[in-house]
């Protein structure tokens, strides 16, 4: 049968799935990303991610109709910038095209579509979808349309200012307070200790480590704020906290709904996690080849 291979080219990993007819998860992988400095130089590691998928669909008699990949930068056709957060020196529309017909999408975008026709989303008509994971990102959907922006860039939650007074000199953004890897870089900064990543934080957090909470909390703090604000301005009807953060579920989301809840109007719209979970930002990749290639309703 004919399949779509999405591929979610993420800071830390990236992961890739195998979207049927049916858009069920044929096959799913995964693989490191991260280095010293920006992530997947070249984006060799999830060209070779898409190459093992590619050939595991082949043996079980597949044939792969379309490549979506999802990256974290802005994009509009391509990538916009060369200097954000992938160190890509090709357009992954032109690496991955010696697989199958290419679709590009930036990663929220996909995340929020996944949610939108198999997720949270799917019974809503607007949805507000905020990505918690290396960085944070978001993406606004209304009638089922993932809206774009004016130039493509509508996907900055990260960006929005924070106090900054609450990490002087070093946080200016939501994303270098509170995604996951500020999360990490603070913990290390308050402790001397190193840390193989935010969830190794979280679960710090969790068995009552002072220091880990007060960062977690503060982080968790400033998502439900950011989160509450963005609802103000767009009104939707449901939020989807999604990522491979905001997936994580337990204490730490709880602290970002009680903090969403508290700074709202009275009876906000839910907040729920996606149903994807971390797969989501590779399903939407695929549906959005899926889409480009006409098989999506």
């Amino acid at each position: 049968m004919d399949v779509v291979l999405g591929v979610d080219v993420g800071g830390t990993k990236s992961r890739a799935v195998l979207l049927g007819p049916d858009l069920s998860v044929v096959a799913r992988d995964e693989v490191p990303t991260s280095t010293s400095e920006r992530a997947d130089p070249g984006l060799a590691a999830s060209h070779a991610l898409a190459h093992r998928l590619h050939d595991r669909a082949l043996e079980q008699g597949h044939h792969i109709a379309g490549v979506g990949i999802g990256v974290p930068e802005y994009v509009r056709g391509g990538l916009l910038h060369s200097d954000l957060v992938l160190a890509w020196t090709v357009q992954p529309g032109e690496l991955f095209a010696d697989i199958a017909p290419v679709t590009v999408e930036s990663d929220v975008r996909c995340g929020a579509l996944a949610e939108t026709v198999l997720g949270a989303g799917r019974d809503s008509t607007s949805m507000l979808y905020a990505s918690i994971g290396t960085g944070i990102s978001s993406s606004f959907v209304v009638g089922g349309h993932v809206w774009e922006g004016h130039r493509g860039e509508a996907i900055a939650l990260g960006e929005l200012p924070i106090d900054r007074d609450l990490e002087p000199g070093i946080a200016h953004t939501l994303e270098e307070f509170a995604s996951g890897s500020a999360i990490a870089r603070r913990y290390a900064r308050a402790t001397g200790q190193q840390v193989s990543g935010a969830r190794e934080v979280l679960a710090l957090a969790e068995g009552r480590d002072p220091r880990a909470r007060a960062i977690v909390e503060s982080a968790a703090s400033a998502i439900g704020a950011a989160l509450a604000w963005a609802v103000y301005l767009v009104d939707p009807q449901v939020v989807v906290l999604g990522g491979g953060l905001g997936s994580a579920g337990g204490w730490w989301t709880e602290q970002i709904s009680d903090r969403y809840q508290r700074l709202s109007r009275p009876s906000p719209p839910p907040l729920l996690p996606a149903e994807c979970g971390a797969d989501s930002g590779a399903i939407g990749a695929a549906l959005a080849s899926f889409a480009d290639l006409g098989l999506l309703d």
